[in-house]
């Protein structure tokens, strides 16, 4: 059995691995954090106590200010580690960074950083580190405007809002269900790794994604028409489309009744094959 708790549990990857690990009860036991947790170094230091891994997420993607993203990261990290010292705890940390280390910026510098001090904490404490570096992540919860461009461009086809491309970029892409999956098998097999690279599942320029996301607005909400689905990404895309559709103001759906010689039908469900249900 494994003591396993998250940093920045209620964010958008921290949430779904809660939530997976809720399904592992024969194999995890959750340690709940709380964000101000950080700010008391009591309950901090409770929580590392209880703790056989710990999955540092917590963090600052965006402010107006790039040195206070910067400054908060590396704060976070070296809180946690003054807890890990005081407490002589010396769990499995795994870490998310990002694929923006190799940017020049202040978040991507703050994830490089912080990364190689957990790296030196392990290696000077005889500890497993595995210091993942994320591609973009998106699927169903993320917040738009600030977790991805599927969830922004999600969020703003489905409130009748137009997606502005900015840059037209070639993104790497995996799907949180994905990448849980992988952090559960590093957490697994004990896997510890300074750099650890989690490989992307697709790939796709911001116009491509745009433009699929657009079809499912015009087949399935505008519709009724579950679109055609060629594989597992856009199969992914779609069920991370659903769910920022405009719940309240969509449903209930009206229905079109067709009447003939033969009877009276009503189609609940089309399919972009060519199929229906009635």
């Amino acid at each position: 059995m494994l003591n396993i708790g998250i940093t920045g549990q209620t964010g958008f990857i921290g949430t779904h691995l809660y939530n997976f690990f809720g399904l592992k009860k024969a194999e995890v036991v959750r340690i709940p954090f709380e964000d101000n947790y950080f700010e008391d170094v009591t309950k901090l230091k409770d929580f590392v106590r209880q703790c056989d891994v710990i999955i540092h997420l917590a963090a600052l993607n965006r402010h107006n200010d790039p040195q206070t993203i910067y400054d908060t990261n590396i704060l976070l990290v070296k809180k946690l580690l003054r807890a890990l010292d005081s407490t002589g705890s010396k769990p499995h940390i795994l870490f998310s960074s990002s694929t923006q280390e190799e940017r020049d910026n202040m978040f991507g510098k703050s994830k490089k950083e912080g990364r190689e001090l957990l790296a030196r904490w392990a290696q000077e404490n005889n500890a497993k580190f595995t210091g993942m570096i994320v591609p973009n992540v998106f699927g169903p919860f993320g917040n738009p405007y600030y977790n991805s461009v599927v969830a922004t461009f999600s969020h703003q086809l489905t409130h009748n809002e137009e997606p502005k491309v900015e840059i037209d970029a070639q993104l790497k892409l995996i799907y949180i269900g994905e990448l849980v999956e992988l952090i559960w098998k590093a957490i697994r097999d004990g896997y510890s790794a300074e750099e650890h690279r989690i490989p992307h599942t697709s790939e796709r320029k911001v116009t491509e994604i745009l433009d699929l996301i657009r079809l499912f607005k015009t087949e399935y909400s505008d519709k009724g028409v579950f679109p055609l689905l060629n594989n597992k990404f856009e199969i992914n895309l779609f069920n991370t489309f659903r769910c920022y559709m405009d719940i309240e103001n969509h449903y209930p759906v009206k229905l079109k009744k067709n009447t003939d010689d033969r009877g009276t039908f009503v189609e609940t469900i089309k399919s972009g094959l060519g199929g229906q249900v009635s």
